[in-house]
């Protein structure tokens, strides 16, 4: 939790960095105006993101509480991809980016919401039901971000500008997660197929074989899709080893209501999350969050040479 005066400090320092209008800044423009934001979070905040990123304090997820200052942010945008488009949201992107930079490089896929590096999450009419983050009335699946891809992100970040209640964020870390040796076996062969999710938008993407679980018991990865992974055609030990994972899933997790000024940050190789479903009246006062993904490898990072890939 922050004390009123390091969000006082870190609230006076995002007008400082703003400068000019950013609501047509590109990508790296943006992290840019970010960069100098870092030397204003309290030092304990340093401490709490490299003890999270060496060693996986907290279940692979780390919350913290009360980044923001008590505001009204304004209506919410009409969708993920818009703008940045007010000052004060500009300010909260600014924060956003300038913690997640203590683990990485924020970027996007030019195929998700216009390459856009900070997105809005917020409900949108007539997507109440997709597996997006743009629903509500249906739940979120478990997930992870990205899975066909192995240039999936290593961590994302959601702050919180004005919550739900009924809304609970959910998540599984794969180190939690308890299943049979034979199971686990199947799980960590590549017998499994991962599909590109609606939310991109692009006619070059395809499926990738892939395993479900990486790595050694102690320390798991993970990449799971409860609705785009699939088990090789032909495969019925391979099916029925997803059925098991979606039970132990369930029973491994852990759940947030997030409230405005809260950033959820969680590791995207080691953990699935979801959603709960909620109501939304469509009345630009809903549930908005604001996002972005992280790159915590610059070799890989550079390898792109470009912020949106």
């Amino acid at each position: 939790m922050f004390t009123e005066d390091e969000v006082a400090q870190l609230w006076k320092g995002t007008a400082a960095c703003l400068g000019t209008d950013l609501s047509k800044a590109d990508a790296d423009q943006l992290v840019s105006a970010a960069a100098p934001l870092m030397s204003a979070l309290p030092a304990r905040l340093h401490r709490h993101l490299h003890a999270y990123r060496t060693g996986a304090i907290g279940g692979d997820a780390l919350l913290l509480r009360g980044l923001l200052p008590s505001l009204d942010f304004g209506p919410n945008p009409v969708s993920s991809a818009a703008p940045l488009d007010t000052e004060l949201v500009q300010r909260v992107a600014l924060c956003l980016l300038a913690v997640t930079m203590s683990l990485g490089e924020p970027f996007n896929f030019r195929s998700l919401y216009g390459g856009r590096v900070v997105q809005h999450v917020v409900p949108v009419p007539d997507m109440e039901y997709t597996q997006t983050s743009e629903s509500s009335s249906g739940s979120l699946d478990w997930h992870v971000e990205d899975g066909f891809t192995p240039d999936r992100c290593d961590y994302f970040a959601l702050l919180c500008l004005r919550g739900e209640p009924t809304a609970v964020t959910r998540y599984a870390a794969a180190r939690d997660v308890r299943l049979p040796p034979d199971v686990r076996r199947v799980l960590a062969e590549p017998r499994f197929e991962m599909f590109a999710d609606s939310a991109h938008v692009s006619p070059h993407l395809t499926s990738s074989r892939t395993p479900v679980l990486f790595g050694p018991p102690h320390n798991p990865e993970i990449c799971y899709d409860d609705h785009y992974l699939r088990a090789a055609e032909g495969d019925p030990e391979a099916a029925e080893a997803l059925v098991v994972l979606r039970t132990a899933l369930s029973d491994a997790v852990v759940g947030h209501v997030l409230e405005p000024g809260d950033l959820l940050l969680l590791d995207n190789r080691r953990v699935v999350h979801a959603r709960t479903p909620f109501r939304a009246r469509h009345d630009r006062r809903d549930r908005w969050l604001l996002r972005t993904m992280i790159c915590s490898s610059l070799p890989r990072f550079r390898q792109h040479g470009a912020r949106v890939i």
